[in-house]
């Protein structure tokens, strides 16, 4: 028996050392959780590697060793990694910041998610995912930088021996997954024709009531002038106008009123009383006023008192 162990190792180490991989049946999938950014122009939002490596036997590191590692490739660099994945120089083989741009390009990187034991079978409490792309414009060799703007990318997880840094597991490559192309907005074109029905439909509705609601403002400011006029029209002018107040005014500054009878007036009845005068007596004629009177009263108009014309009574 352990002959036959001794043997199974021995097969396994030279079988690692000639580049052989094995391939266990996980596919890489996008993150089922409903979260914005799961792919955008550049990135993307993978479900973590739980539990993919964890049933291989006879691997040459322990979970507590053995590193999990992203691949990221575009078009030609499916093939391109398919071919360097056996090599021990294959961390370096497609460096980050010339994996898309070189002359000519491999199209594919790697970078490192973590060590095996991190990823164990059972599920971790909240949300847990992996964003590809996540370190930007990066510049170091296995960095997670960002990926070719609107490109169809494909994945795959791969466990990396730490001392010997060969590749000695691999899961299947994932579905295409197309990032989100972005438009320059010069070439935008945004004319009636490219609106849809259903937009010019709305616009039409909205600009209507608002049209509804200018004429409703304008007849309510016009109604509230109009009743504001009518009132003020009905009750006329208030007697009391803040400070102003109409005093109360006596005409002529009639206090009280006395009896007066006028100097000529006195004589002629004098003459009358006195002996030797004709019974019927008559007026001087520059008094005609006092033909059916022989005694008036004057209210003392302008305060003429001494004017010679009026006296007191005796």
């Amino acid at each position: 028996m352990a002959l036959l162990t001794a043997a199974v190792l021995y097969c396994v180490s030279v079988w690692t050392v000639a580049g052989k991989v094995t391939s266990v049946e996980y596919t890489p999938e996008i993150t089922a959780y409903n979260m914005a950014g799961r792919v955008t122009g550049t990135t993307m939002v993978m479900k973590q590697p739980r539990c993919y490596f964890d049933n291989q036997l006879l691997l040459p590191c322990t979970p507590d060793k053995c590193e999990i590692w992203l691949v990221a490739a575009v078009g030609s660099g499916i093939q391109n990694f398919d071919a360097d994945k056996g090599k021990s120089t294959i961390l370096s083989e497609s460096p980050y910041p010339t994996a898309f741009t070189g002359s000519p390009p491999k199209n594919y990187y790697l970078t490192k998610v973590g060590r095996q034991q991190v990823f164990p079978c059972q599920q971790s409490r909240g949300i847990v995912y992996f964003r590809v792309g996540d370190e930007g414009n990066c510049t170091s060799a296995n960095c997670n930088g960002i990926l070719p703007a609107g490109s169809t990318v494909r994945v795959k997880y791969v466990l990396v021996d730490p001392a010997s840094r060969n590749v000695t597991t691999e899961t299947y490559w994932s579905q295409n997954i197309t990032l989100y192309s972005s438009t320059d907005p010069v070439v935008i074109f945004d004319g009636i024709r490219q609106r849809s029905a259903g937009m010019i439909v709305i616009t039409s509705i909205l600009s209507v009531l608002l049209f509804l609601l200018l004429l409703l403002l304008i007849a309510g400011l016009i109604y509230a002038n109009r009743h504001r006029c009518w009132k003020q029209h009905k009750e006329g002018i208030p007697a009391k106008l803040g400070s102003l107040r109409i005093k109360k005014y006596d005409t002529h500054n009639l206090q009280r009123t006395q009896p007066q009878e006028s100097q000529k007036v006195q004589d002629g009845v004098k003459r009358y009383i006195e002996p030797g005068m004709p019974n019927q007596y008559s007026f001087p004629e520059d008094i005609p006023e006092l033909q059916d009177s022989n005694s008036i009263q004057n209210y003392q108009t302008h305060n003429l008192q001494n004017d010679g014309l009026y006296a007191n009574p005796i």
